[in-house]
């Protein structure tokens, strides 16, 4: 016969799991929103992409078998877990995460781009920065403008005009010939196209008062020199001399080795940071010191490496 002390104990017992249930429920609430906050941030990776279409997912299932509980759907705290799981569930099918696939995607595509193909590499270069900004502004405190809306359909539609994976709203138009180009994108290859042919003459003299192309590689008989014509050395070693130096400066024997690489250092003008990179040829360093920007003042220094 139950009594009313077990009818009470079995009651405090139920509230006691519901409770303990809500708390879950909550907690994977609480967290999944956190994962969410993730895709609004416009250097998002790939990978912190597929991280979050995985664990989102994936904490909704669980959210769900939970709320099917008893006395789960009725509790207090369940309208604010369930604002938090709609939060995260926007956040996979928002514009932002579009726009974050496809700079993804053109950065990918863009780094598998040949060196010489100036008309996809600006062109998917673009497509990222312009979809990473759009990013940016969706999440700052004005949101977006109804220009802004227009861009984010208009560069989704270029990417895949231009072969990336995007989903977009907008359809493909029956015989669409060549896509189109951006009269912005065609001057920035013409541009690159431009420093490309000054740099055929291979590395640039580092003497300010030359700066011609087809500069030799130097040392002073203990380190590496700078790259100068051949003409400025006896005036670099000039200058060397009035500062105390030994005017030692003179053209390595024999050039540059065949297996060397060249190092390009980009730093910062005027302020921190620094990158480097390794290109087979003089002239692709040449190149990359004049056309790769990461800072707002980037100068560079090319130097010779010698193993491969």
């Amino acid at each position: 016969m139950t009594t009313p002390l077990d009818q009470w104990r079995a009651q405090a017992r139920a509230a006691q799991e519901t409770d303990r249930q809500v708390r879950r429920l909550y907690d994977v609430a609480y967290r999944v929103a956190a994962i969410g906050r993730i895709l609004t941030n416009p250097r998002a990776t790939a990978d912190d992409i597929a991280y979050v279409s995985t664990r989102i997912p994936r904490a909704l299932a669980a959210a769900a078998r939970l709320l099917n509980r008893p006395g789960l759907s009725e509790h207090l705290v369940t309208p604010y877990a369930r604002s938090f799981l709609a939060t995260a569930e926007r956040a996979l099918t928002a514009p932002t995460t579009q726009l974050l696939k496809a700079a993804n995607a053109a950065r990918a595509a863009a780094a598998a781009s040949t060196n010489s193909d100036d008309l996809r590499y600006v062109l998917l270069s673009d497509i990222e920065d312009r979809c990473r900004y759009l990013v940016e502004a969706a999440n700052s405190r004005t949101g977006w403008t109804r220009h802004d809306h227009a861009a984010s359909y208009a560069v989704l539609d270029l990417a895949t005009r231009w072969g990336l994976s995007v989903e977009t709203s907008i359809p493909r138009q029956a015989g669409d010939g060549q896509p189109p180009v951006p009269a912005h994108i065609a001057q920035e290859v013409a541009r690159r196209a431009e420093i490309r042919t000054r740099c055929a003459a291979a590395i640039r003299c580092t003497r300010s008062t030359c700066l011609a192309y087809g500069a030799v590689w130097t040392q002073d008989g203990t380190s590496q020199g700078p790259f100068l014509c051949t003409g400025c050395i006896p005036a670099a070693n000039a200058e060397r001399t009035a500062r105390g130096f030994a005017p030692t400066l003179q053209a390595v024997p024999g050039g540059v080795p065949a297996d060397a690489r060249y190092s390009v250092t980009l730093y910062n003008g005027s302020g921190p940071g620094r990158r480097t990179v390794t290109c087979p040829t003089p002239q692709e360093a040449q190149f990359t010191a004049e056309t790769v920007r990461p800072f707002n003042n980037t100068g560079y220094t090319i130097q010779v490496t010698t193993t491969p």
